[in-house]
């Protein structure tokens, strides 16, 4: 009723609009419900995909050694995914509650309307039975989107910190290889073919999570530009009251925050898989036997090439955000000259 059926109403209500107001004030969340939605059904359609990420990351964590390595974990690679979720949290929960607040101040100076303009199979203003069942559908409908949101574009942002965070990891045990006095050589060799077996794993890990996610973020870096300007020009326009205004701007930073976290870690992940190869270097290769070097080299073949995540056309990385902003700019420009 909500996944599919909250979009639907609302796509079918901007054939109902009759003003600018009510097309500029349903386009923005039609567009985000509707690619919400697709979120939804992209995540659980790859729902095995998860279930095997998970069981790399726990190989992972068992390759952990105490001290340097676990501190990294705690400091440097969870804090920002707890910081992920509680600014989504934090955002969800307000456009629920100021939009909520918009309609009852709305209504309490003698304008009682809907939250967004939608169809119904029934006019909502016929009677004041109408209108409650009609507003609490959206109210519901909307705490059940946002939530959705929490789950979904958190989970991009997140598994791509923690990837990095992984490769990271595995960068700081490549370069202490070989500098440990204590181990003979078969060992160091020993240790660096865990290496390159744990670096195929985050590869797999990494062709995991963009299976997941390339398609839903295509269209979410592709949208994010028309409902970032759409904010905007609602918000210079439109919007008077002061529970609406901190609405549009909880929505607009909320459509910053769908596409940044993905492409900031994203960014960090290319970074970190370059730096395999200055890793590789950084270990005790010189001293080490024949059979070491030769599979240090293949490694380094490996490692060499460009590593990225990719959501169809673009890469899910800081560019491709500033594309979004770009184009956000571009479109609201056109707006206001042809106004």
């Amino acid at each position: 009723m909500v996944t599919i059926g909250y979009p639907l109403h609302l796509l079918l209500g901007l054939f109902t609009s009759t003003s600018l107001y009510e097309v500029i004030q349903n386009l923005a969340i039609s567009l985000t419900c509707a690619v919400c939605s697709m979120k939804t059904f992209a995540i659980w359609w790859k729902f095995k995909d998860i279930d095997g990420m998970f069981e790399i990351v726990q190989r992972q964590d068992e390759h952990t050694r105490p001290g340097e390595q676990t501190e990294y974990l705690k400091q440097k690679v969870y804090p920002p995914i707890k910081n992920l979720f509680l600014l989504f949290y934090i955002l969800c929960s307000m456009v629920v509650i100021t939009g909520e607040i918009s309609v009852i101040s709305n209504g309490l100076r003698g304008n009682w309307l809907l939250m967004y303009q939608s169809y119904f199979p029934f006019d909502p203003y016929a009677s004041s039975m109408n209108y409650v069942i009609a507003h609490i559908y959206q109210v519901i409908g909307l705490s059940f989107t946002v939530t959705q949101n929490l789950v979904n574009d958190t989970f991009g942002g997140g598994h791509l910190a923690l990837l990095g965070g992984q490769v990271h990891l595995l960068g700081m045990r490549l370069s202490n290889i070989g500098h440990n006095p204590t181990k003979s050589m078969a060992e160091n060799n020993k240790e660096l073919l865990e290496c390159i077996h744990d670096h195929l794993d985050l590869l797999e890990y990494r062709r995991k999570v963009e299976d997941v996610i390339s398609m839903y973020m295509f269209f979410q870096i592709l949208f994010s530009s028309i409902n970032m300007c759409v904010d905007v020009v609602f918000l210079l326009l439109f919007v008077q009251d002061p529970f609406t205004m901190i609405y549009y701007v909880c929505c607009f930073i909320g459509m910053i925050s769908e596409v940044l976290p993905s492409c900031y870690f994203g960014t960090i992940l290319e970074d970190e898989f370059q730096d395999l190869s200055y890793s590789l270097f950084c270990c005790n290769w010189p001293d080490q036997d024949l059979t070491f070097r030769k599979n240090l080299r293949i490694f380094v073949e490996q490692a060499s090439r460009r590593i990225y995540v990719t959501a169809w056309w673009f890469r899910i990385n800081n560019v491709s955000f500033l594309t979004a902003v770009k184009g956000s700019y571009s479109i609201f420009s056109l707006i206001m000259n042809t106004r």
